[in-house]
């Protein structure tokens, strides 16, 4: 209802301030949420047809509370990085909880171990976020361009996130959860309209963006600021990025840096939605402990990565 409201009155504002401006942040907004709903319906259909119950059969065996947990968030990052951060919330936060259930797993770390994962590894292609498209917009890169930056980068933080995740998740007694069910829906296309209202209507508000300048790790802790106090989304659609070392630090900062806040990312409030549903504690203080303990190593091993990929020098 809040998103809703937000969206409805930054449209009203816009359009009463800025006509003209508003109907270009309009249409320079709707292809990236029109990628985005296209994913969604595709990962529905997916869904239905079994195809995330099979990677989840291939890639979660039960072997030990390590390296099950460790298979549950590698699920989770594979769907982030390869498809979206929304579908693997959807499908992985279900299909841990109930892997908890039956192996006896902390479900209250799993879920935040889930939702960490996903966030941070949201940056493997255009895609992955719809935060990247939206940045994107204000600085094009061809898909091979940015998968050419993006790949070790994603490799490294993946392994930094999963390594430490997988050990902490798992060395606690479980707690009880229910069964959880769930996946991608094509009603998540109509959560799409309030988060499209309010890019379009902050983009056509603030016209020209906010421009991050300084050292990468400046631009990146200035973009997680805004991203931790506004969303993501807003975030994404404020900042325009300078130059190719701005557009990463922009990047990193709206899907590694949302991971400081519960309020960070919508995709963490979808989480913890489902998690409560389930009876499993996600709560805000133990993310942000996660968050404040990992991404300053993610964002290390994201430049690093970028250092040896050439994006950085």
């Amino acid at each position: 209802m809040a998103i809703w409201a937000a969206g409805i009155l930054l449209a009203i504002i816009a359009v009463a301030l800025r006509p003209t401006a508003s109907a270009a942040a309009t249409i320079a907004t709707t292809r990236p949420f029109a990628t985005l709903a296209g994913i969604i319906l595709a990962s529905t259909v997916a869904g239905y047809l079994g195809a995330f119950r099979l990677l989840a059969s291939v890639l979660i065996p039960a072997r030990g509370a390590k390296v099950t947990t460790a298979a549950v968030l590698t699920l989770a990052a594979v769907l982030s990085g390869l498809v979206n951060l929304d579908v693997a919330v959807l499908v992985a936060m279900p299909i841990a909880l109930q892997t908890a259930r039956r192996q006896g797993l902390t479900a209250h770390r799993l879920a935040v171990a889930v939702a960490a994962t996903a966030n941070a590894t949201s940056f493997l292609l255009p895609t992955s976020n719809v935060t990247n498209l939206l940045l994107l917009g204000r600085h094009p890169l061809t898909t091979s361009s940015y998968l050419a930056g993006s790949w070790l980068p994603w490799i490294l933080v993946t392994a930094i996130t999963l390594g430490p995740l997988a050990w902490w998740a798992s060395s606690a007694p479980p707690g009880h959860v229910r069964a959880a069910t769930g996946g991608p829906s094509a009603r998540a296309v109509l959560d799409l309209v309030p988060m499209f209202l309010i890019a379009s209507g902050i983009r056509t508000l603030l016209g020209t963006g906010l421009a991050f300048h300084g050292s990468f790790t400046g631009q990146f802790t200035d973009g997680a600021i805004l991203a931790c106090v506004t969303s993501n989304l807003p975030a994404a659609a404020a900042i325009v990025p300078a130059a190719s070392p701005g557009l990463w630090a922009a990047i990193l900062a709206t899907t590694v840096g949302p991971n400081l806040l519960i309020t960070g990312s919508v995709a963490t409030l979808i989480a913890r939605r489902i998690a409560h549903d389930a009876g499993a504690r996600l709560t805000a203080w133990q993310f942000s402990a996660v968050g404040i303990a990992l991404v300053p190593a993610q964002l290390a091993a994201a430049a690093l990565g970028l250092h040896i990929t050439g994006v950085l020098r």
